[in-house]
């Protein structure tokens, strides 16, 4: 094996694991305060419950149904986040026993991304739901808070 080849797949491994290091630390930030805080990640703008229920006016039943959206979501993207997770160690696994072999890394690699729109597609399923349990109003005032804070972070 030539000193490009082993470079490439140095290179693929270290990218994988880079690319893999903000998915898996925001699982388990999001994880971490799912259980103690009531978090409900990405569909959330909020951050936690209670703020929103002050900042949109939700109700307690609307807070309750969105909190039961999220736990859904989680749920089901459970087995994913445990593939993912167990997916860089396949591939490192992989290149490491046969740099060679890099269509099996390939195909696990594949394997992750659909892994990864699973997971996605679930999560805007959620946000889809999420959103009908808001009034027009509260509809209204989240676009604009997704406005100002695109805002914020152009400039």
């Amino acid at each position: 094996m030539t000193k490009r080849n082993i470079l490439i797949s140095i290179a693929i491994v270290a990218l994988i694991a880079l690319a893999a290091v903000p998915f898996v630390y925001a699982q388990g930030f999001h994880r971490h305060h799912t259980e103690a805080n009531g978090f409900m990640g990405g569909m959330m703008f909020f951050g936690h419950f209670q703020r929103a229920k002050a900042e949109l006016g939700l109700s307690d039943a609307q807070v309750e149904q969105l909190k039961a959206i999220a736990q859904t979501v989680h749920d089901q993207n459970a087995p994913y986040r445990q593939q993912l997770h167990a997916g860089m160690q396949q591939i490192a696994q992989a290149l490491l026993a046969n740099p060679n072999d890099t269509a099996a890394a390939q195909a696990l690699i594949d394997q992750q991304t659909t892994a990864e729109r699973a997971m996605k597609m679930n999560v805007l399923a959620g946000a889809a739901k999420a959103i009908n349990v808001l009034t027009p109003d509260q509809r209204a005032k989240v676009s604009q808070f997704i406005a100002d804070r695109a805002a914020r972070t152009q400039r």
